[in-house]
């Protein structure tokens, strides 16, 4: 009992022993008496009832079963002191043998100050939550297994979904479009070294540019995000202004110059009387050729004002017909050129969710690169299909064809604008539009058969969503990368398939880089039979970044297998011409048996 004395008589909570059958109090420390206002000798007269509110002391015979049980409780319930003062305390009570009767021991504690805090606590997250339901700045929460756990009305406003469809879903099955965006490699950096990072990233579905904040809170992921799209593209309107005002500029000092300084001196000797007779119809020959010069060189200004007219930052995407579009563009198309037959030969029906008005001017672009380059065929085709969920919008024309070098030329003018703007013929445009739809552009030619430009526009789960209110995810569907590793051949396979960008090319090689690290592989098969389209964004990082590591991780031989696509070829042809002098023997290969063979010949 000397230990019970100390701990009980001197402890600064309120602290009594009472009767588990009668309930009356037997035992009361000074702190009890202090707190609860009673005399000793009244507290001593008193149940546990008695120090429970009128409207409580219901719920002490609800609590009767498992207060004569032998379990410690710790609960929270309101107490009255002398003064008629109800409060909150949190007790705690164990069952004790006291002067050979059966007993409980209480011991209490005052909580109302932690209420007040917490209730403090509470009004602050609830201002809190206010001002991230109306600020327009978008915010996204995931745990440590990236499922999201907040998603706010900014987030739903920039980006469409609405957070009961989200809520409780992994972030990657919901946001497949962003997988091997810079979006997705900066997530997974942060998330593998617990860092903190800060970027901006362009989120291709809703054609928006963001800038990105991710932070760590406690195991939770917290993301924020602002709509920096309008500044962006003035960034980008303003850098075009510029370079066209300077090509504007030389056309006028360099080319206008001179046919008007041919008329001014034509027209000067007319009026000066210094022509006779049949002089005047040489100079009026001349002034025809300078006028004819001249007419020339205006054209080419207007046309190159007309090519830069793409779409503002002011145009919206949207859910549209895309075959309704087509059907739209072949109309205006076939009044525009009269010497050709515009004819819709597959219109297959989907709804596209994009920028319309770019969609309409690249289109009419290709039209009118296939009219200007088939002068003597008379039809041109336009077609629509779908191929593994990308939207493929097609023009042929029945030309001479492009030869090898002008196929490169158009290739390389994807890569560099300053090319694609000599060339004259929208192809800056069409790159432009596509890209912003993280789609691309690519050409099939063959001499004396014609040329197909093609333009894939990728569908989206958020367009779906968008017109019909949910979407299982499946709409967009990103490209493949199989790897086999032969381990008594020594031999990595790496099959291709799909369509391919830059941030994708990138997910993949990064891959294969993992595989060789883990296996030793010294051969690799690069087989891009599966490949479609065209992956020229890639080409430089691919033979500056990927290939270098392919060295170092010991590498020594790779069998290129071409794609079918001209285009995903050219891809292929730059790469390596990239890499003149490389340590690492490559070869390309038309068939797949047969690099495999020399790949075994390599051992």
């Amino acid at each position: 009992m000397a230990n019970f004395d100390i701990l009980f008589y001197q402890s600064h909570n309120p602290m009594w022993v009472f009767d588990i059958c009668s309930l009356a109090i037997l035992e009361v420390n000074n702190a009890a008496v202090e707190a609860y206002g009673y005399k000793k000798k009244e507290f001593l007269a008193k149940t546990i009832r008695d120090l429970r509110p009128p409207e409580e002391v219901a719920q002490v015979e609800l609590l009767l079963p498992e207060i004569r049980t032998t379990q410690t409780h710790l609960r929270e319930f309101k107490h009255m002191d002398k003064a008629g003062n109800i409060f909150h305390v949190e007790v705690m009570s164990y069952p004790i043998d006291f002067e050979g009767r059966e007993a409980r021991l209480v011991v209490t504690q005052n909580v109302e100050d932690k209420r007040a805090m917490a209730g403090e606590l509470e009004l602050t997250q609830t201002k809190l939550n206010r001002m991230l339901e109306t600020t327009s700045i978008g915010f996204l929460r995931v745990d440590d297994q990236s499922i999201i756990t907040y998603w706010n009305h900014a987030a739903e406003e920039m980006i469409g979904y609405d957070r009961k469809y989200l809520l409780g879903k992994n972030i990657w099955d919901v946001f497949h479009e962003a997988v091997d965006t810079n979006f997705y490699i900066r997530y997974q950096h942060a998330i593998e070294k617990r860092e903190n990072a800060e970027f901006e990233s362009y989120f291709w579905p809703v054609q928006k540019w963001f800038a990105v904040i991710i932070y760590f809170i406690d195991e939770e992921l917290v993301i924020h995000f602002r709509d920096i799209t309008e500044t962006k593209m003035y960034e980008e309107e303003l850098l075009k202004k510029i370079d066209q005002l300077k090509e504007i500029s030389y056309l006028n000092s360099h080319y206008i110059r001179k046919p008007v300084a041919s008329l001014l001196g034509l027209t000067g000797l007319i009026s000066q009387d210094l022509v006779e007779g049949e002089e005047y119809k040489d100079i009026a020959g001349h002034i025809h050729e300078c006028s004819r010069e001249l007419d020339h060189v205006v054209r080419r200004i207007n046309n190159k004002v007309n090519d830069e007219i793409g779409y503002t930052v002011y145009d919206q995407i949207q859910n549209f017909p895309l075959n309704r579009l087509v059907e739209n563009v072949v109309v205006e198309a076939s009044a525009f050129h009269k010497d050709h037959h515009v004819i819709l030969k597959n219109n297959e029906e989907v709804i596209c969710y994009g920028n319309k008005h770019s969609i309409s001017v690249a289109l009419h672009r290709l039209i009118d690169n296939a009219a200007k380059f088939s002068p003597d065929a008379k039809d041109i085709e336009v077609c629509l299909d779908i191929v593994k969920h990308n939207a493929i919008l097609s023009v042929h024309d029945y030309g001479v064809g492009i030869d090898k070098a002008k196929l490169n030329q158009i290739f390389m003018s994807f890569c560099n604008k300053k090319i694609a703007n000599q060339l004259g013929t929208g192809l800056a445009t069409v790159s432009d539009v596509a890209h912003r739809h993280n789609g691309n552009v690519w050409v099939e030619s063959k001499r004396g058969k014609g040329t197909t430009f093609s333009m894939r526009l990728p569908m989206s789960n958020i367009g779906v969503y968008k017109q019909a209110g949910t979407t299982d995810f499946s709409a967009y569907q990103g490209p493949g990368l199989d790897l086999d590793y032969q381990q008594d051949d020594d031999i990595l396979t790496a099959n291709w398939h799909g369509f391919h960008t830059l941030h994708t090319v990138k997910t993949g090689c990064l891959r294969i880089l993992t595989k060789v690290s883990n296996t030793n592989a010294r051969l690799i098969l690069n087989d891009n039979t599966g490949v479609a389209g065209t992956w020229d964004d890639a080409v430089e990082w691919v033979s500056t970044e990927f290939f270098p590591k392919l060295r170092d991780g010991g590498v020594t031989h790779l069998a290129w297998v071409y794609s079918p696509s001209t285009f995903s070829r050219i891809s292929t042809d730059v790469t390596i011409a990239n890499l003149d002098g490389f340590e690492v023997k490559i070869k390309t290969f038309e068939n797949r048996d047969k690099a495999m063979q020399w790949l075994r010949n390599a051992r």
